[in-house]
């Protein structure tokens, strides 16, 4: 993957900030509207935020194509605080409600990916690291796009599995390397869905952790 240069960093930088706006703007589109009751069976946008296969990919995707490390830190950030902004004002302005019990899950989601942005960034080295990296990406991925239910696998949304296969596509590192890769991974996630990562920041989640904390 070729990074972004230097001149391109604000141009990338602006690009995350329009990004975020537009999908706090998304989680207030009417669903009732005829043409789009059509999507709402692959994708509902006012479910936007609690979808989290839709948010490790969108990080995921910031990271690896920032200019440094650093910037991959800054990037992810900056995405997150500009999405819940731009969340609150548009539920202000259109619902009259702030979503105070969001506030204390957002910051630790921030937190988080500030941590591991640093790591995502080098998932797309040609090297050991980069191997790693790119196994554990798609594994905790793949842990929250699919079910395993019965002996049975399948996606939960069609964009989720589309999102799965882009992420696959980002990480190409040549045919055998990306198929030995994504074996490792699907093993390592059905592993990771006896924890139940796929519901930590859906909104029933979101909601309990603030009142334990609270």
């Amino acid at each position: 993957m070729k990074r972004k240069n230097s001149n391109n960093t604000w141009l990338y930088t602006i690009c995350i900030v329009l990004i975020a706006i537009v999908f706090g703007f998304l989680s207030f589109i009417p669903v009732n509207i005829e043409c789009i009751k059509p999507f709402i069976a692959y994708f509902d946008p006012t479910k936007l935020l609690s979808n989290l296969p839709l948010w490790i990919f969108t990080n995921c995707i910031i990271s690896l194509y920032s200019h440094s490390e650093k910037t991959s830190i800054l990037n992810t950030t900056l995405f997150s605080i500009v999405c819940f902004v731009s969340y609150s004002l548009f539920s202000m302005i259109l619902t009259h409600t702030i979503p105070k019990d969001m506030f204390l899950t957002w910051i630790l989601f921030i937190l988080i990916w500030t941590i591991f942005s640093y790591l995502v960034w080098s998932a797309n080295r040609q090297d050991t690291k980069g191997w790693i990296l790119s196994t554990i990406l798609l594994a905790i991925l793949f842990s929250t796009c699919f079910t395993y239910t019965d002996n049975t696998l399948s996606s939960t949304t069609i964009l989720n599995f589309l999102l799965y296969v882009f992420l696959v596509v980002v990480l190409y590192k040549g045919t055998k390397e990306t198929l030995i890769i994504v074996i490792l991974s699907i093993i390592l996630a059905l592993i990771l869905s006896k924890t139940k990562i796929q519901i930590i920041f859906t909104k029933s989640a979101c909601i309990y952790f603030n009142s334990v904390i609270l």
